[in-house]
């Protein structure tokens, strides 16, 4: 946790970063909302594999359980892609 001084230091350089350098900062804002968009359509997909998943089950089709569960694992892969980097 930064003190008050730290936090007021940082907020001056962020400030003059901005300021001198627009297009740069730009690159960071615009990265944030990629990621913002990627997990919500990893969190979109994950829950469409699971009704997927949950409709092969009542309707005992296997296959399209198995595509079902492979679709989960691609959804969580592309949430937690995003951590690593």
């Amino acid at each position: 946790m930064f003190s008050k001084a730290e936090q007021r230091r940082l907020a001056e350089i962020e400030a003059l970063l901005r300021a001198d350098d627009p297009a740069f900062v730009q690159q960071f804002d615009a990265r944030y909302d990629v990621s913002q968009s990627r997990r919500i359509l990893a969190f979109l997909g994950f829950l469409l594999a699971v009704m997927i998943t949950a409709v092969a089950l009542i309707a005992n089709s296997v296959g399209l359980a198995i595509l079902g569960v492979c679709g989960m694992g691609a959804a969580a892969g592309l949430w937690l892609s995003h951590r690593v980097r």
